[in-house]
């Protein structure tokens, strides 16, 4: 059985030793290489550059993929920079443009104000003119009527030429106002509605000062000049409000209320000052005298304590008929105590009530002292402010004559318009 399994086993290896040897033969054969181009070492050579060839490929691709994505970053980064200068670009010409549009506003607003100060200039002189034109005949009047009044001294009858150089002089003064009215009508009545804005630009004058309820500047200068007239006034008073404003358009009106208002209240409280400090001694008085009351009060309170206290005493070694006496007394005592007590307290109330009075009396004196003087103190700062609106109102003839403060207001209604007249 061995040998048997021996023998299949070298027979075995024969086998496949031949069909090795002829692999390896058909393999190497020329019909094979011939046809197939590959041998047994061919085959093997060529699997490995077909190995090499795929790496070479992948690499290339690898570089070309790697130079695609290297273009596509450079190219994305020009696109970026691109815009980036194009936005730039943009901004630095928005900004130009901007700036240049500024200038030419800047340019504009500079015109129209030299414009609104030329216009202003030269109604200032205009309305100059007129006023020293008016100056000048109200002077010579009042120099003829001196040289008349001086002259009817030596006459005969002066009363009587006086009286004459004062139908005179007041003859003149008329004429005077009414030519002075029609020139500052005339100069007025050329304002147009632009006009009347340059002159606010150029600070001429306030906005409120061309009011409503005119038809134009020169019906309001007219109507104000007939106010003045009709309250005996010179006509330059309306003349000068209608173009610089009234006591209401200018603020002084407001700040006279002020003063006026503070120094009422001043007034007011020195006399609540007055009438306290005159008080305080009345109430001190009371309280000395109600102080005497309760001193003695309190006397008497003591004074029958000692006698209660005595009583008491003698209750100890008392009869049965002194105790019944005594008692009695203890109880009359007792009561006139209470009374006493109730007396005492309501004199101790009222001490209390008038030394409560002065201290209230005391502390408001002292407070509207305090009040005084700070209402002292704005009374001065209005004032100033007060002068300084007067002297910022454009002055006319005469600066210091009052016109700025005249209150041409006859109704009261605050508003100076044609029902005032």
């Amino acid at each position: 059985m061995e040998n048997k399994q021996k023998k299949g086993f070298l027979y075995k290896t024969i086998i496949f030793s031949v069909v090795t040897l002829f692999s390896f033969s058909l393999l190497n054969s020329p019909v094979v290489s011939k046809y197939t181009g590959i041998s047994e070492f061919g085959s093997v050579a060529y699997a490995g550059k077909k190995e090499d060839k795929a790496a070479k490929e992948s690499s290339k691709a690898e570089a070309k993929g790697s130079e695609a994505a290297e273009k596509a970053s450079k190219a994305a980064e020009k696109a970026a920079e691109k815009a980036s200068k194009a936005v730039e670009k943009s901004a630095e010409k928005a900004s130009k443009e901007a700036k240049k549009a500024e200038k030419k506003a800047v340019k504009e607003n500079e015109k129209i104000e030299k414009e609104n100060i030329k216009f202003t200039q030269k109604i200032d002189k205009k309305i100059e003119k007129t006023f020293e034109k008016y100056a000048e005949d109200i002077s010579k009047a009042q120099n003829r009527y001196q040289k008349a009044a001086e002259k009817a001294i030596s006459k005969k009858n002066p009363e009587k030429q006086i009286k004459k150089a004062e139908d005179k002089l007041s003859n003149r003064l008329a004429k005077a106002d009414d030519k002075f009215s029609k020139d500052i009508e005339k100069v007025s009545k050329k304002f147009e509605k632009n006009e009347t804005k340059s002159l606010v630009n150029s600070g001429w004058v306030n906005d409120n000062v061309y009011s409503k309820g005119f038809e134009n500047h020169g019906q309001r200068v007219k109507a104000y000049v007939e106010i003045a007239k009709a309250q005996g006034l010179p006509a330059y008073v309306g003349a000068l409000q209608a173009n610089f404003g009234n006591i209401y358009e200018t603020g002084i009106a407001e700040l006279q209320n002020q003063i006026e208002s503070m120094n009422n209240s001043i007034t007011l409280n020195n006399q609540t000052i007055e009438s306290n400090l005159a008080s305080i001694p009345t109430l001190e008085a009371q309280v000395a005298s109600v102080e005497i009351e309760l001193n003695n009060l309190n006397a008497e309170l003591v004074n029958y304590n000692n006698q209660l206290t005595d009583l008491n005493n003698q209750l100890e070694t008392a009869t049965e008929e002194e105790t019944t006496a005594i008692q009695n007394q203890i109880d009359t005592l007792q009561t006139q105590i209470e009374t006493v007590s109730v007396e005492a307290t309501n004199t101790t109330t009222e001490v209390n009530t008038l030394n409560a009075e002065i201290t209230t009396l005391q502390t408001e004196v002292s407070n509207l002292e305090s009040e005084i003087s700070r209402l002292e103190t704005e009374v001065t700062s209005t004032t100033q402010e007060l002068e300084t609106t007067i002297v910022n109102v454009k002055p006319g003839v005469g600066q210091d004559s009052g016109w700025e403060t005249v209150n041409l207001d006859t109704n009261n209604d605050g508003v100076v318009d044609v029902n005032d007249i």
